[in-house]
C-alpha cells in the first residue's frame, strides 16, 4: 500500500459529500431546468438509484480483491495489457477532472467576485493547496474534510431565508410534458453521482470495511437531498425560468437579505465555493496520483503530486479555450464521461470478476 494513512467509513462516507456538492450545487439547477424545467427536482431521485449502484459495485469489487484500487484489480481481473489500459483511462480521467474543477472554480472566482486576477493564478493557488493536503496522505484529506465540511453546509440553510419571497406553486403542473424530459435532465445528476466512485482510493484504508457500504449509501442519499433542496429553493424563487441563469443560487443569495444587518451574502456562497473545491480538486488530485503509481508500479507516490498538479493546471488552461466551451462539455459530453468510466467499466469488471470465481476449477 502506497499510503499507509487509515481513516474510518464514516470519515469516507464524509469524503463524498464535497465530491458531489462542491460543483453540483452550482450547476446541475441549470443543467436540469433546461431539460426537465419545473420537474427538476424529479432528476434527482432517478439519480439515487444510480448512486447505489456505484457504491454496490465498488464495495463488491473490494470485497472481492481487498486492499486494491481499481487499478490494481483491473489487471488481476483483465489480464495485464487490458488492465494497464484501463489504468491509464483512469490517470487520464483523474487528471482532466482535477483541472476542470479547478477551471470551472477559477471562471466562477473571477466571473463574479475577482473581476482582474487572473485565471491562471486563481487556479495554481486552489491546485498548489491540494497538492500540499494530498502528500499530507488519506488521513490528512479525511481531517480536513472533517474540519471543514460544516463550513461548506452550513450557509445553505440562509436560503431559508427566502420562504416569504418563495412561490411553492412554480412546481406546478408535475410532469406536464411527460418523463422524458425528466429523464434527460437527470443524466446530469447520474454523472455527478457516480463520483462517488471515488471510494475505490479510499477503501484500501478503510479500518471498518464491513461499513462502507452502508455510509456510502448514506452518502448518496445525504447528497441527493440537499441537491433536491437547493433545486427547489432556485426553482421557488426564480421560477422555471431558471434555467437561463448560469449560477440560480448565486442569485438566490444575492436575494437574501433581512433588515439592514443582514446582505450580500454571496460572500457565504464563495467560501463554500473555495471550501469545496479545495476538498474535491484534492480528492481527484489523490485518485489521479495513486492511479499512476499503481500502473506504473512506483513504489512512493509523493514525488509524483506536485508534477501532476502541475499536469492538472495545464490540462485545465489549454484543454478548455473558454466558458462557453467549458458549460457546453458539462451540459453535454461530461456526464455520459463520468457514467462510462464510473459505472460502465466498474460492472464489466464486476461481471467478469463475478463469472471467474464462479467457474469451476
Amino acid at each position: 500500500m502506497l499510503d499507509k494513512g487509515k481513516i474510518s467509513a464514516f470519515q469516507m462516507g464524509l469524503m463524498m459529500y464535497p465530491v458531489v456538492m462542491a460543483s453540483g450545487f452550482l450547476v446541475l439547477p441549470t443543467i436540469t431546468a433546461q431539460f426537465a424545467q419545473n420537474d427538476l427536482w424529479l432528476t434527482s431521485i432517478l439519480a439515487l438509484w444510480v448512486g447505489w449502484i456505484t457504491v454496490y459495485i465498488v464495495n463488491r469489487l473490494h470485497e472481492l480483491y481487498p486492499g486494491q484500487t481499481v487499478v490494481q484489480y483491473s489487471e488481476r481481473i483483465l489480464g495485464r495489457i487490458p488492465g494497464k489500459i484501463i489504468g491509464l483511462v483512469y490517470i487520464t480521467y483523474n487528471l482532466h477532472a482535477a483541472g476542470g474543477v479547478t477551471r470551472q472554480y477559477a471562471e466562477f472566482v473571477a466571473g463574479n467576485f475577482l473581476y482582474k486576477t487572473p485565471l491562471l493564478v486563481i487556479m495554481a493557488s486552489l491546485l498548489l493547496l491540494s497538492a500540499i493536503a494530498v502528500r499530507g496522505g488519506v488521513g490528512m484529506l479525511a481531517r480536513s474534510t472533517a474540519i471543514f465540511l460544516p463550513i461548506f453546509i452550513f450557509p445553505l440553510f440562509f436560503l431559508l431565508l427566502l420562504i416569504p419571497d418563495l412561490d411553492a406553486k412554480a412546481i406546478f403542473p408535475i410532469l406536464s410534458r411527460g418523463i422524458t424530459p425528466v429523464v434527460k435532465g437527470s443524466f446530469a445528476m447520474m454523472g455527478w453521482l457516480n463520483e462517488v466512485f471515488l471510494m475505490t482510493f479510499l477503501l484500501p484504508h478503510v479500518t471498518d470495511p464491513e461499513k462502507s457500504r452502508k455510509w456510502g449509501y448514506t452518502s448518496v442519499v445525504m447528497i441527493v437531498l440537499f441537491l433536491t433542496y437547493s433545486n427547489l429553493m432556485a426553482l421557488f424563487l426564480l421560477g422555471p425560468s431558471l434555467g437561463n441563469k448560469v449560477y440560480p443560487l448565486l442569485v438566490a443569495f444575492r436575494y437574501v437579505s433581512v433588515g439592514t444587518f443582514l446582505e450580500n451574502l454571496e460572500s457565504l456562497l464563495l467560501a463554500m465555493w473555495v471550501i469545496g473545491n479545495f476538498l474535491q480538486t484534492a480528492l481527484f488530485l489523490y485518485a489521479a496520483t495513486l492511479s499512476f503509481a499503481h500502473c506504473f508500479q512506483v513504489t512512493d507516490y509523493r514525488p509524483l503530486v506536485f508534477p501532476i498538479a502541475l499536469l492538472s493546471l495545464a490540462v485545465g488552461i489549454w484543454d478548455l479555450p473558454n466558458f462557453s466551451v467549458f458549460g457546453q462539455m458539462v451540459r453535454s459530453a461530461v456526464p455520459f464521461h463520468i457514467l462510462s468510466t464510473h459505472l460502465l467499466i466498474p460492472l464489466l469488471l464486476l461481471t467478469v470478476a463475478a463469472m471467474r470465481k464462479a467457474r469451476p476449477r
